[in-house]
């Protein structure tokens, strides 16, 4: 054999030996990333619509997932993270499964709460101080909110008037809380400091009947459009160290010292806060206190 001709025949061999090693490399490649490929994960559709009180697992409803290697991976997958509200009970939630090999997928979709509602405030008492008290707001005010539960710790209050408080004063504050998903409440009220009242000027509680009592609240939430009767919220009249239900006082004093700035047969309330201002006299002494009131729309 002439060595022009050998040399061909080696240069022949050495290429098809790599030809063959770059096949068989690229099948085993191929194989390993068919058995490190991740898993699929699912979802039924693009939203979900719970109520705020579902367990956890219903956040999981209609999510699958599947791996080529460990089949079927649903009893695996975990919810990686749930988004701040892009509008109040809107949000992201977002689903993350393992296989065998670490390998991750992940797949997200919007989440609806049916029955969500912004952080709400509990007022317990008036804000109404006598001179030379301290005037401590936070301490009457409570804040609930339907995913987090209390929120009282988180308030903050601001004065809107600035400027310091004297005798018959009156300064608007707000009162402000954010819940773990970024809505944000914001309640305004005012705070009146004035003389010490005379233990003849009567002294009205509010709240409804069926709470406990000595449950007062000087705030509540109704929908746009609800019926409201302000004076199912007299709890009892104190005077003179007795108190009266606001039928016993008015069958005693008379209907015409018991009074509210609201008529519901003639005025409507706002969407927003209401302040509405309740009146009782006896004997040339009046004693008044505000119930607000927040219509939902």
């Amino acid at each position: 054999m002439s060595k022009p001709r050998q040399r061909f025949l080696i240069l022949s061999i050495i290429a098809l030996v790599l030809v063959s090693a770059f096949f068989f490399g690229y099948i085993i490649h191929r194989r390993h990333v068919k058995r490190n490929s991740a898993p699929v994960i699912m979802c039924a559709s693009d939203e979900l619509r719970i109520s705020v009180t579902a367990p956890k697992e219903d956040l999981l409803i209609g999510v699958t997932a599947m791996d080529a290697e460990d089949g079927d991976l649903t009893s695996k997958i975990v919810i990686e993270s749930i988004s701040q509200f892009t509008e109040p009970g809107k949000c992201t939630i977002t689903y993350a499964v393992f296989d065998s090999g670490n390998k991750v997928s992940t797949v997200s979709r919007t989440l609806y709460y049916t029955d969500y509602h912004s952080p709400r405030f509990k007022l317990r008492t008036d804000l109404t101080y006598p001179v030379g008290t301290t005037v401590k707001p936070l301490a009457s005010i409570e804040a609930e909110d339907c995913i987090d539960g209390s929120l009282t710790n988180r308030i903050s209050m601001t004065v809107v008037d600035e400027g310091e408080m004297s005798s018959m004063d009156s300064k608007e504050v707000e009162f402000r809380v954010i819940n773990s998903r970024g809505d944000v409440a914001v309640f305004r009220a005012n705070i009146v400091v004035q003389e010490r009242t005379s233990p003849n000027t009567p002294e009205i509680k509010l709240g409804l009947p069926e709470d406990g009592p000595n449950d007062y609240q000087y705030l509540v939430y109704i929908r746009e459009g609800e019926e409201f009767d302000p004076m199912e919220y007299v709890k009892l009249i104190r005077l003179m160290n007795s108190d009266y239900t606001a039928e016993e006082f008015t069958a005693q004093f008379g209907a015409e010292n018991l009074s509210c700035s609201f008529d519901p047969e003639k005025d409507s309330l706002k969407v927003g806060t209401n302040a509405i201002v309740f009146y009782c006299e006896h004997e040339g002494h009046i004693g008044s206190t505000t119930l607000y009131v927040i219509v939902e729309a």
